[in-house]
């Protein structure tokens, strides 16, 4: 087999006999793109996905104000196109524009420029309505009270003081809270900074990860507060494809059409596999998911699901590997990962250090620790053999890999294809060993 393997703005070749490989995984949806999102959010605005409709609604609070939570830039929803049938279903109703405001659910990001806001939302929605950045650190945030973790929950004031609450978001995948979208346009969206810290402290715990939600006791919190604390009242969110083009739309209820949202991208882009392999072959999926290190560990967090795991230090006969493809331009990506490598620890410290004091931006580091503890990681990049080590990865030539597996493993090895490895999550049969 001869493999095209996506690589920063081009593509790396690979060759690896046909004998050898279990299958490639890719999304599974034959779904068709929407031809009108104007529609589709109208039509789920007066016939929600579950719960009542936004006219009902409106009707029944009879609000003197709104909030509409949308996404920041480092999300790809096209909110331009997704508000102008929620504002204008809101106008039909008799709420008037200046009732209205727009929230940008920044989270602990920075906040958007007023170029990048009217590229995101609009010239015409910047221009008619209010618009403002949520600010994590903003004094005027409201407590709101105190979950059942102890966590207080303090809130943007527009949306705490709104009467109606609206969000605007997508579905994705997302490390530790199981699922992006739903509850998440409030927390972490619109929380503040020490509520959110204290929620990824969670990441660590059982249970918690990607594509998890029954047992995620992180993701639990985020549904506690948004259920009894700053309630959500009605969602649009978007589910797309592998190309970014959107197959369904859910709106309503904040949890209950989410739900029905998850359960699209779940069919779309988990595949079921009958057992791990010996190696995974994986890319990240080249420019921009490849541009550093801290964008592209999420091909290998998910492709890590389809690799044959065995604790340090056993022989490396009887240990995993995979081959990732990422070019890596701006090296780590981020600040704090950059420094938690170049401190030159072992995996089993950087654990230790992460679990004792928890550091946003470290725990792409203490992912890849976790990984390196289960199988090997040999990396195809820009970075040097250093920087490259000191991520518990192996630099590897393409043009002798191969020759790599083949003695590694021997001649009958077993291998898992991953062109786009930030977007398939692979899942075992129930019942089946990792290990196995």
């Amino acid at each position: 087999m001869n493999l095209s393997l996506k690589y920063g703005r081009g593509e790396i070749e690979f060759s690896i006999p046909d004998r050898n490989v279990l299958g490639v995984l890719e999304p599974s949806s034959t779904l068709p793109p929407i031809d009108d999102l104007n529609e589709s959010v109208k039509g789920v605005l007066s016939t929600p996905t579950a719960g009542p409709s936004l006219e009902g609604l409106v009707r029944d609070m009879k609000p003197q104000s709104v909030a509409i939570i949308v996404n920041d830039m480092t999300r790809s929803t096209p909110s331009d196109k997704v508000l102008p049938p929620i504002l204008k279903e809101l106008e039909r109703l008799g709420v008037p524009k200046s009732a209205v405001a727009i929230v940008v659910a920044t989270g602990t990001h920075r906040a958007m420029t007023d170029g990048e806001i009217e590229a995101l939302l609009g010239k015409e929605i910047v221009s008619a309505y209010r618009v403002e950045n949520h600010l994590c650190d903003a004094p005027d945030l409201v407590d709101l009270g105190t979950l059942s973790t102890g966590n207080k929950f303090l809130v943007n004031k527009t949306v705490a003081r709104a009467d109606l609450r609206i969000a605007v978001g997508e579905v994705l995948l997302h490390y530790y809270a199981g699922f992006a979208g739903g509850r998440k346009s409030i927390f972490p969206g619109v929380a503040g900074r020490d509520t959110v810290m204290r929620n990824h402290k969670m990441m660590v715990e059982p249970g918690v990860g990607i594509g998890i939600l029954d047992g995620n006791s992180l993701y639990a919190e985020t549904d506690e507060a948004v259920e009894k604390l700053c309630r959500l009242h009605f969602i649009v969110n978007l589910v797309s494809d592998s190309h970014k083009h959107v197959v369904r739309v859910v709106g309503g209820h904040f949890r209950d059409a989410w739900l029905e949202g998850v359960k699209t991208f779940k069919e779309m882009n988990f595949v079921t596999i009958d057992r791990p392999a010996d190696v995974v072959i994986a890319s990240a999926g080249g420019y921009p998911k490849d541009i550093n290190m801290y964008q592209a560990h999420k091909g290998i967090y998910m492709a890590s699901y389809a690799v044959k795991k065995s604790r340090a230090p056993e022989p490396a006969a009887n240990r995993g590997a995979m081959l990732f493809f990422a070019e890596l331009e701006e090296d780590y990506g981020h600040k704090t990962f950059a420094e938690w490598a170049e401190k030159a620890l072992t995996p089993a410290e950087v654990m230790r250090d992460f679990e004792a004091k928890f550091t946003f931006g470290a725990h792409k580091l203490y992912y890849l620790a976790q990984h390196a503890v289960d199988f090997d990681m040999y990396l195809h990049s820009a970075m040097d053999e250093e920087k490259t080590g000191l991520m518990f990865c192996k630099k590897f030539d393409p043009a002798r890999g191969l020759d790599f597996l083949q003695k590694r493993f021997g001649p009958d090895f077993t291998a898992w294809i991953i062109p786009q490895g930030g977007i398939v999550l692979p899942q075992l049969k129930e019942g089946m060993d990792i290990g196995k």
